[in-house]
């Protein structure tokens, strides 16, 4: 890395660049949901379908989670360690940090996003002939809802970062 490729500005403008390319992808995830949940009103998907319907869950989780991982080196001092990791990365992006940054998250978007990262662990540990349908339809019809509110608390993130990245003359 150069040494201008490592000022601040320019690695505040880097990570709000790569919010950004995440966020169209998991929207697109979300849209997935969105077209499982019409496909299948009406009956209940076979195995092979609803495994693919566990992994847009877990896609859309472990999309989120890579913001984090993307925030967290830059303006946490790094992941956290431990069995606990992803719980506490979580927790920790609805921490304000005063002259540092700004909560990625309201502790209600936390809440709402604790069910899916739940689902992370269990879909990673479970065969998927174990997954059940009801449970994971209504994960689906609330990730649409879960997701407006993380896009709505990233957007002072990245406002934060934006500015950051092109400070007052």
């Amino acid at each position: 890395m150069t040494p201008e490729a490592s000022r601040p500005e320019e690695r505040f403008a880097r990570l709000a660049a790569a919010i950004r390319r995440e966020i169209e992808r998991i929207g697109a995830v979300v849209l997935e949901a969105e077209q499982a949940l019409v496909e299948l009103a009406q009956r209940t998907p076979p195995l092979r379908e609803l495994r693919g319907c566990g992994d847009i869950v877990h896609d859309f989780y472990t999309g989120v989670e890579r913001i984090f991982q993307k925030i967290a080196p830059e303006l946490n001092g790094g992941l956290p360690a431990g069995a606990a990791w992803h719980r506490e990365l979580l927790e920790n992006m609805t921490l304000d940090l005063p002259g540092i940054r700004p909560p990625l998250l309201a502790r209600d978007t936390a809440r709402q996003l604790d069910e899916f990262l739940r689902f992370r662990h269990l879909f990673r540990n479970v065969y998927g002939f174990e997954l059940e349908w009801p449970k994971l339809r209504g994960l689906l019809g609330r990730m649409a809802p879960a997701w407006q509110a993380v896009q709505a608390d990233t957007q002072h993130l990245l406002a934060f970062l934006d500015a950051a990245a092109c400070p007052p003359a």
